[in-house]
C-alpha cells in the first residue's frame, strides 16, 4: 500500500533548504535508512538506488534485515521534506548479509523446473543464444515460459542463466560481486541486489535464488531477478525483448492489461503521477509469484522488474 509520510530530514539538510533559497539536496542513504526503520520500526539495508540527473528525483529499494519486507522509498524536490513509501511482503527471505563461509557445498540432488503453458508465449520467435531481438513480435512482451534479459547483445534468461556464466562472459559487475561470488548462499534464499554500472547513479541490479534443500556457492546460483530503471537519452547496455521507449499503449496492444488492471498514483502536491502494470503467475514452489512489472512516470516507461521463480 503506498503512503505518504513527511519526515524530518537531519538539520544540516533543513537549514540547506530554508537558507539563501537552495537547491534541495538529495536526502543521504542515512537519512533513507532512518526514514524507513522510523516508518516501519525495523532495520533496514540498501539493495539499490536512482536519482536523475537532475537531482530532482530520487528512488530507492531497500531490504528489512530479516529479509522478509521490500520497501521502495521515492523523493522529489517539490517536497523535500517528505518522502513515499511502497512496501511488499517476500515469502522468499533475502540474504541481505554476505556470509563468509566459501566452502564449497552442493544439493543431494538436482531440482527440475515446470512451465505451464501461457498464452502469451510465442516458441517461434526466441532467438538463438547470444543475438540480439530488438523488438518481440506482438505477443510476446511478457513471456513466463522464457524471461529473457540481454547484456551487451548476449541473452540471459531467467531461472536458467547462472551468476557464474555471467561472471564468465565478462559481464561488468561491480567489484564486490565477484568478489563475493564464492560466498555461500543459504538454502531456500535470494541474494540482495547484485549491481551492474552503467554511469553515474545508473545501473541495473539482478539477484540470484537459491531454491535447493542445502547451501550453495552463490556463483551457481540461477538468477531469478533484473531490475532496471531507464534513464532519458543514456544508452543502456542492458535491453529486454521489448523496447525501452515503450509506451503503456503499445503495451498494452501487446500484452492485454494485467489481472487486476494497472495501479495508478498521483501525487497531490506536484504533477508527479505514475502508473504500474503488474502480470504475475503463480509460483509451483513459492508464495511469491512470477513476474513482470512496468512503472511508467508521467507517462514515460520509468523502470522494468522481471522476477521468476520455481
Amino acid at each position: 500500500m503506498k503512503k505518504l509520510l513527511a519526515i524530518a530530514l537531519s538539520s544540516s539538510m533543513m537549514l540547506g533548504i530554508a537558507g539563501c533559497m537552495k537547491k534541495a539536496e538529495v536526502p543521504s542513504k542515512k537519512d533513507v535508512l532512518a526514514a524507513a526503520a522510523d516508518e516501519y520500526d525495523m532495520e533496514f539495508t540498501l539493495d539499490s538506488k536512482d536519482i536523475s540527473d537532475d537531482e530532482k528525483d530520487a528512488e530507492w529499494t531497500l531490504i528489512s534485515e530479516d529479509g522478509t519486507l521490500q520497501v521502495t522509498v521515492t523523493w522529489n524536490y517539490k517536497n523535500p521534506d517528505e518522502f513515499e513509501f511502497d512496501d511488499e511482503e517476500i515469502d522468499v527471505p533475502v540474504e541481505t548479509t554476505e556470509e563468509t563461509s566459501s566452502e564449497e557445498t552442493t544439493t543431494s540432488e538436482e531440482t527440475t523446473t515446470t512451465s505451464e503453458e501461457t498464452t502469451a508465449s510465442d516458441p517461434d520467435n526466441t532467438t538463438a543464444g547470444g543475438e540480439t531481438k530488438s523488438v518481440a513480435a506482438a505477443g510476446t512482451y511478457v513471456n513466463f515460459d522464457e524471461m529473457n534479459f540481454y547484456v551487451n547483445g548476449k541473452k540471459y534468461t531467467l531461472g536458467v542463466t547462472t551468476l557464474q556464466q555471467m561472471i564468465d562472459d565478462g559481464v561488468p559487475f561491480e567489484d564486490e560481486v565477484i568478489e563475493n561470488a564464492q560466498n555461500n548462499l543459504s538454502a531456500n534464499h535470494a541474494s540482495s541486489g547484485l549491481q551492474i554500472p552503467m554511469g553515474d547513479y545508473y545501473y541495473a541490479t539482478i539477484t540470484v535464488i537459491n531454491y535447493s534443500d542445502s547451501g550453495m556457492k552463490m556463483c551457481d546460483c540461477e538468477v531469478n531477478s533484473v531490475m532496471l530503471y531507464t534513464r532519458e537519452n543514456e544508452t543502456s547496455i542492458v535491453t529486454f525483448d521489448f523496447p525501452l521507449d515503450l509506451t503503456m499503449q503499445d503495451l498494452e496492444a501487446n500484452a492485454g492489461l494485467p489481472e487486476d488492471g494497472p495501479r495508478h498514483y498521483e501525487d497531490e502536491d506536484s504533477d508527479y503521477y505514475s502508473d504500474t502494470y503488474e502480470y504475475t503467475k503463480k509460483s509451483t514452489m513459492y508464495a511469491n509469484r512470477l513476474r513482470y512489472e512496468f512503472t511508467f512516470t508521467r507517462g514515460s516507461l520509468y523502470s522494468i522488474w522481471m522476477t521468476w521463480m520455481p
